[in-house]
């Protein structure tokens, strides 16, 4: 056949190019496959997160929704094709200038979108800018930062022009550009999906499609067989060590690849690894697979019925874990109360929503296995994959990615295992990449929560007692649900001065997906429960409910409910009485809208939070190491993993102060597990303050 006939051609980034690509490929893959553009990233291939956004003949289009064949003899224009002779674009510089990019996954969909509104429309409003970006999701930024990135690059506001420069001695506090910051905005920074060697096979997962049951496999070796491309099916019998991982060093319970029985909708029974093509020809339902479906354990209610069939059989019960924090008497606390609030409150699961599925490829090097994948947390990776396949966690190498957003979710392992038994086994690359759904359908959640609460007060607001119980569904399998049980006892009064304090969880196990991290470990439920009782105990009152957190909030000084004693700070009511005007302002303008009536009302409110930093009730280590060259250069070996917080900025700047030396002086290593030391998770608020202080 006469390849060149079939070649579909277009212009991308100003040159003529011929796509060999079938015609009804998607032009985000074409662009990233066969051009190596990979700036044009790929969440969803549906066309809802925008993160694929190119111009297409000048207007931005989801290129995950444009075949091939309707870009023929057009012009395409990529994010790589922004900057000329190496240098930003002044939108790029803008970005650059005002913080606008963070993990970076959804950076270059911004600036194609950006682009076409600004060749549209040079001076556009803060309205028509935010419009415009509409069709890009960013879960990271609140899109503030790239709105005024946006109309400063139009010059349709005047900005302050931000400081960026740093002195020696100064660097912590100076509002430097991000160092990791230029490569975000110009497609070059490599994440999870955008690279493996161009041997590499690649695998996908059979998952299951029932949330409780049985199963038995047929005849892999003969279905194999028939299906040339198809070089491995893999199953819980080739693991060669523990097909059991867990984010503690017990209690590991969470098989790799299920093993007879499925616990969850979306669980991992089997791999198969070969050709790009051939993989994806197969379809779940040709799989010699016979599934038996049992009646699952669904919510927390079902969970704790005493009748309840067991999650997991090994067990007891279907708790996981309980947790308990007491302080003073707290019957006595309410007998001293002049005012008694109570209620219930039910959250559900939450979907983490980060721009970048799970993606990562592995290779064999002799005795030793690398990993290159996106990652929260690069240890852990390399201890659990070295348990799964029975090897020292020194034959591991684990080498980080660009992170394309976690908050929390990416600390658990997806597909470090799976590509790291394939490519042990097989002796070859193995990449995966999981689809959209996939990833929701097999990725950690945020706990749903039951919470039954009360608090009391005086007639004068001074809080006196509070009690709090909250079940929360963990799902299948441990996961974080332990360090939920355990941290939510901790917060659930509030940042507020309580004597007396009874607070109680229990992690229920579920035929639910995992829940695991998400931004705060239960402690965002817990809050909403505390919040509102003091809401209610303000209006008993009659005091303002800011007046009323004032009055009680937590104080340098003061004892927290697990009796903590906060001695160095607390800036709580500092930060009540800042808000003093606005409130006042905005509650006044409130009572003006409502007096005129109609169908809609404004109302205002104001709530405390606080959070521990780092991890609860254990260990809270961080190792940073520092190199000097002959010359003179200084190199920061950080394993503080970047998903859009900011640590390859961050350490640099207490390194270089800490040494007295320009930033610019300090070359940052990140991540590498054969290059760094245990820099601990990026979780829990932690890097900052604990590796920091390590550096």
């Amino acid at each position: 056949m006469n390849i060149a006939a079939t070649a579909t051609t277009l212009t991308v980034n100003g040159e003529e190019t011929a796509l060999r690509s079938p015609p009804a490929t998607r032009l985000a893959d074409a662009l990233r496959s066969e051009l190596g553009l990979t700036g044009t990233k790929v969440g969803c291939d549906a066309g809802d997160c925008g993160a694929c956004t190119v111009l297409l003949d000048g207007e931005q289009v989801c290129s995950c929704m444009v075949a091939v064949a309707q870009a023929a003899g057009r012009d395409v224009t990529t994010v790589e094709g922004l900057g000329r002779d190496g240098a930003l674009s002044d939108l790029q510089a803008a970005f650059l200038r005002h913080g606008a990019a963070q993990c970076g996954i959804c950076t270059p969909g911004m600036l194609m979108a950006a682009r076409d509104l600004l060749d549209r429309n040079p001076l556009p409003t803060e309205e028509q800018a935010a419009d415009a970006l509409g069709g890009v999701l960013c879960r990271c930024t609140g899109y503030r930062k790239i709105v005024e990135a946006v109309l400063d690059a139009a010059g349709s506001r005047d900005f302050e022009a931000p400081d960026t420069e740093s002195k020696v001695g100064a660097a912590v506090g100076a509002r430097i550009e991000r160092l990791d910051g230029a490569q975000k905005l110009t497609g070059d920074e490599v994440f999870g999906a955008d690279f493996a060697p161009p041997d590499a096979l690649t695998l996908r997962v059979l998952r299951s499609p029932i949330a409780r049951g049985r199963f038995e496999i047929g005849d892999l070796d003969s279905f194999r067989q028939a299906r040339p491309g198809i070089a491995a099916m893999l199953t819980a019998a080739d693991i060669t060590g523990s097909n059991a991982f867990g984010v503690y060093p017990v209690g590991k319970d969470q098989p790799v690849l299920a093993d007879r029985i499925v616990r969850y909708r979306g669980e991992a029974v089997l791999a198969v690894v070969g050709n790009a093509g051939a993989v994806a020809a197969l379809r779940d339902e040709d799989l010699p697979v016979v599934w038996h479906e049992e009646a699952p354990v669904t919510g927390i209610d079902a969970a704790r019925e005493a009748e309840a069939a067991l999650v997991q059989g090994h067990r007891d019960s279907n708790v996981l874990a309980r947790g308990r924090v007491v302080k003073g008497d707290v019957e006595r606390g309410f007998a001293d109360a002049d005012f008694v609030a109570e209620g219930t409150w039910r959250t559900s699961f939450v979907e983490h929503a980060y721009i970048e599925p799970e993606a990562g490829w592995a290779r064999r090097i002799g005795d030793r296995l690398e990993i290159h994948v996106s990652t929260q947390s690069p240890y852990m990776d390399r201890d659990e994959t070295a348990l799964i396949l029975g090897i020292g966690e020194e034959q591991v190498r684990i080498v980080p990615t660009a992170c394309g957003g976690g908050f929390g979710g990416k600390l658990d392992i997806s597909v470090q295992p799976l590509v790291a038994l394939a490519a042990w086994t097989l002796g070859v690359p193995v990449r995966c990449t999981y689809t959209r759904p996939e990833s929701m359908a097999s990725s950690t959640k945020r706990h749903p929560a039951a919470i039954r609460a009360r608090a009391g007060c005086t007639a004068d607001g001074r809080l006196t007692a509070f009690e709090f119980h909250g079940d929360f569904d963990t799902g299948a399998y441990a996961s974080w649900g332990p360090t939920v049980a355990d941290r939510v006892p901790v917060h659930a009064a509030g940042p507020y001065v309580i004597p007396h304090v009874k607070n109680t969880s229990c992690a229920w196990l579920t035929n639910a997906p995992p829940s695991g991290a998400f931004r705060g470990f239960g402690v965002p439920q817990s809050a909403i429960a505390n919040e509102a009782l003091l809401d209610d105990l303000a209006g008993q009152c009659g005091l303002d409910p800011l007046a009323f957190r004032l009055k009680n909030a937590i104080r340098k000084g003061d004892e927290t409910s697990s009796g903590q004693v906060l001695e160095h700070s607390a800036g709580l009511a500092d930060c009540f009485e800042a808000l003093q005007p606005d409130w006042d302002r905005e509650r006044a303008e409130a009572a003006r809208i409502n007096r005129a009536g109609g169908p809609l009302r404004r109302g205002v409110g104001v709530a405390g939070m606080w959070y521990g930093c780092g991890n609860t009730s254990m260990s809270n280590p961080s190792t940073m190491k520092l190199g000097i060259s002959a010359e003179g250069q200084v190199t920061l070996y950080n394993g503080a993993m970047d998903m859009g917080q900011g640590p390859n900025t961050i350490m640099p700047q207490i390194a270089a102060d800490a040494l007295g030396v320009p930033v610019e002086r300090i070359a940052n290593i990140a991540g590498d597990t054969d290059r760094t030391a245990d820099a601990g998770k990026s979780s829990a608020s932690r890097q900052t303050f604990v590796s920091g202080r390590a550096t």
